[in-house]
């Protein structure tokens, strides 16, 4: 399972979802591509498209997800307005199959949200921004759980991410 090719995709679309006081005269048009939004576009598709759709997803998921903002994917860069992701106050993750297997060898938490990244949120964000999820049998695709978590190493250290330095937000 090699999830760890990956870009700035998942949350980098929650970024934008808490654009705070955009003017409705942003929303882009219907048959607008995410990579053709400009920033304000970007803010409105992601409060009134994107945060409404992951909101419901994460409270059918977990209750404790009712209060879901901005916040919750994209930390403080929802309070400084960068939306920068991915968001280093979220749980990171390895940076190796091998790790991160281990890793949902032994945690509860990870077994458990694991599938859910994999087999909805992922899909539903892929959408979305219209990006290809990543296939860890191809090792391609655009969104994965490196768009939204650092990765780090063995020793916790974390590890630059090849794919962001491609993707600007």
């Amino acid at each position: 399972m090699s999830r760890f090719i990956i870009t700035p995709a998942l949350f980098l679309a929650a970024a934008a979802a808490c654009g705070g006081s955009s003017s409705k005269s942003a929303m882009p048009p219907k048959d607008m591509k995410w990579k053709d939004m400009n920033a304000d576009q970007r803010k409105e598709y992601m409060e009134h498209v994107v945060m409404p759709k992951a909101k419901e997803l994460f409270v059918a998921f977990d209750p404790k997800y009712k209060d879901m903002d901005c916040k919750t994917c994209h930390g403080p860069g929802a309070d400084n307005g960068s939306f920068e992701m991915p968001n280093a106050a979220m749980r990171p993750l390895p940076n190796t199959p091998e790790a991160f297997m281990a890793l949902m060898g032994k945690d509860a938490e990870v077994q458990r949200f694991t599938p859910f990244m994999v087999e909805k949120v992922e899909p539903m964000m892929g959408e979305l921004l219209q990006m290809t999820v990543f296939d860890p049998k191809t090792e391609t695709g655009e969104l994965s759980c490196e768009g939204c978590h650092t990765l780090v190493d063995e020793a916790g250290k974390v590890v630059p991410s090849k794919k962001h330095a491609e993707h600007q937000h």
